[in-house]
């Protein structure tokens, strides 16, 4: 099980000391707590869709959730849908077909505590999870992101991913569709 420890700068100097792990049903309390305060102190809850707990369920079971800890405190987490047939596979949302979402991950959600933003933890989970992607054999990666979220959009964006839609999903909320092709460079670690 992926466990890792992340000693991790702000352009500030700050450094702090991250534990990242893979969760486990049992976390989804702490996970849910975390959603709710995130997307309650947000300036425009538009810019996120809360995602109902039994969806976050089903992901600790079926499919990769990593949260980051300091100081045995949950500060960030992330969830990524796995390359199976599924409607919460975002190959759905751009019209593939059936047999081309195996080759499909979608990353779902990143949240990460305000007082912790800026040690580059979203792009560190873009990381992770395009590295438990390619294990698995993912040719790609989708992930959707409201327009106006101009500093996760970025993130995606220095991490290769392209918008490849953009439409009302969400309860009609709109949302960039980016895609990133997937390529293994032979490294494990």
């Amino acid at each position: 099980m992926y466990s890792k420890i992340f000693t991790l700068p702000r352009k500030s100097g700050q450094v702090e000391v991250f534990l990242i792990r893979r969760c486990t049903v049992t976390d989804l309390s702490d996970i849910m707590d975390l959603q709710l305060n995130i997307y309650k102190g947000l300036p425009d809850p538009g810019l996120y869709a809360l995602v109902d707990e039994s969806d976050i369920e089903e992901s600790l079971q079926e499919d990769y959730c990593y949260g980051t800890y300091h100081n045995g405190q949950m500060v960030a987490f992330t969830m990524m849908i796995a390359n199976r047939v599924s409607h919460r596979n975002y190959g759905t949302y751009v019209g593939y077909p059936e047999e081309r979402l195996p080759d499909c991950v979608s990353l779902e959600i990143t949240i990460v505590d305000k007082e912790f933003r800026g040690f580059g933890l979203q792009r560190l989970f873009v990381q992770i999870r395009e590295e438990e992607a390619l294990r698995h054999g993912a040719k790609e990666s989708l992930v959707t992101i409201a327009p106006d979220n101009t500093y996760s959009l970025n993130n995606l964006l220095k991490s290769g991913y392209e918008i490849i839609e953009t439409r009302p999903l969400y309860e009609g909320a709109l949302r960039h569709i980016l895609r990133k092709r997937l390529s293994w460079d032979g490294n494990t670690d």
